[in-house]
């Protein structure tokens, strides 16, 4: 822990508290806190943390120390390998945003989560260009000082039980079992009291839980979040993950929300789908706002669908699989609900939400900026919906059906993302999941699938 200059308000959208009160205040509610946890979320989406009991925490804030971290701490893949190349010399600071500091399920224990900035001997001005927290946090800001503009956003949280097997099948298999379809046959079953027992604790914790229900497929449970401010919103769902994680595995089983959690002969898919709407704004703005995610869908999908088992789910009524747009529509990528109010489809769990949410704005706000026209139809409108999928893919832009292609596809759209995000931000989420995906690729597609049930 050393004292470096670094400027606190870069990581939040809140007013920065002093860590020292907010600390006490919560000690004064739960005395018994021992433990307080600094985590941080990585571009392959893997929730990272370092823990410092309580007395070691207060000295530090006293102290003006940061926690640090290895240099290779935004160079890991989801299989914790190195990035070839990582530059060894020179820390990464985790900076706490004392206005999410609460606390977690387990007792005794805080959270608070963390950006990220780098300094080096040669460099020691503290340096957040690769921070995917701080990037959310810029294209808020912008879009609120140059346009006026706020986000509410809100996600679907959907998940199956898995167990260890006990039989000839190797790894991870699905427990959780029903009809599927939001049969309400499907609350009679034991995994149902644990769904429970999930959001009682969420809302213990101030999650703001609007419902839940038997999904679509048998064993798959939807947990839906209310609409936050964008960073609060992306705080509350990895709280939201982390909770799930944990009250299931004090039972015995492991939640996840890994996109194909069983083998590739299934359907049986997770979705993270993301509501998004957009205030005050006008009908033109509204336009733009939409032309300019729809004009760069097809790089966005890198961040949407970071795993190439995530393009199992590019499809009708699932991901969408062409770029397009519609009213009330679930076969395409984005749905629209109401003016200005948009559910994207496409996101799964295994994404950094903060660097995805980031890219989505920016986008939109690219439209803005350029007045990008809407050109894309809506598809519930006119003669689209008579016609079969095979006749609208003769008249729409195919989206990228592998990882491979879907980061090359962002790698051509440099000139514009990276206007918003940075270059170094987009070149070094290139680099690292297409070293990702070269792991991922070797370890075959039964252990990458336990690996990815296990994480997400």
């Amino acid at each position: 822990m050393l004292k470096p200059k670094i400027n606190a308000s870069a990581v939040t959208t809140s007013t920065p508290l002093d860590p020292i009160r907010a600390l006490e205040r919560l000690r004064r509610v739960n005395p018994d806190i021992t433990f307080v946890r600094f985590l941080r979320q990585d571009y392959s989406g893997v929730l990272r943390a370092k823990v410092l009991v309580i007395e070691a925490c207060l000295a530090m804030i006293a102290g003006g120390k940061f926690l640090h971290a290895p240099p290779m701490a935004l160079d890991c893949a989801v299989n914790s390998t190195v990035v070839p190349g990582t530059d060894p010399i020179g820390v990464y600071w985790l900076i706490p945003d004392w206005s999410t500091l609460q606390l977690h399920t387990t007792p005794g224990t805080a959270i608070v989560m963390c950006g990220v900035v780098k300094t080096t001997p040669s460099s020691p001005v503290p340096n957040g260009e690769l921070c995917p927290r701080q990037a959310l946090v810029k294209v808020v800001r912008e879009a609120a000082q140059r346009w006026q503009l706020d986000f509410l956003v809100g996600f679907e949280v959907e998940f199956q039980v898995m167990k260890l097997s006990d039989g000839d099948e190797k790894g991870a298999v699905r427990h959780s079992c029903g009809q599927g379809h939001f049969a309400a046959s499907s609350l009679l079953y034991p995994c149902w009291s644990y769904v429970e027992d999930c959001v009682r604790k969420l809302r213990t914790l101030d999650v703001h839980v609007e419902g839940l229900h038997p999904e679509g497929k048998s064993g798959q449970y939807e947990i839906t979040l209310g609409p936050l401010p964008p960073l609060q919103a992306v705080d509350q769902l990895v709280l939201v993950h982390n909770v799930l994680k944990h009250t299931f595995s004090r039972h015995g089983y492991m939640v996840t929300m890994s996109p194909k959690p069983v083998p590739a002969v299934s359907r049986e898919t997770n979705g993270q789908h993301m509501h998004l709407s957009i205030h005050p704004a006008s009908p033109d703005q509204e336009e733009y706002f939409l032309a300019g995610i729809l004009k760069h869908l097809p790089s966005l999908w890198a961040f949407f669908l970071p795993q190439d088992v995530s393009y199992e789910r590019v499809g009708p009524f699932m991901a969408g699989d062409y770029v397009g747009w519609g009213t009330e529509n679930r076969k395409v990528p984005i749905r629209k609900i109401e003016p200005g109010h948009w559910e994207i489809r496409s996101i799964d769990a295994t994404a950094n939400i903060y660097l995805t949410l980031a890219a989505v704005l920016s986008a939109g706000l690219l439209g803005l900026a350029g007045s990008e026209p809407l050109i894309w139809p809506d598809m519930s409108t006119g003669d689209w919906p008579n016609l079969s999928q095979e006749e609208i893919y003769t008249h729409v832009q195919l989206l990228p059906r592998s990882l491979d292609h879907a980061l090359s596809a962002l790698n051509d759209d440099f000139g514009d993302l990276d206007k918003m995000l940075g270059k170094p931000m987009m070149q070094h989420y290139v680099k690292l999941k297409r070293h990702e995906l070269l792991q991922i690729q070797k370890m075959g597609p039964e252990k990458a699938r336990e690996l990815l049930v296990e994480i997400f």
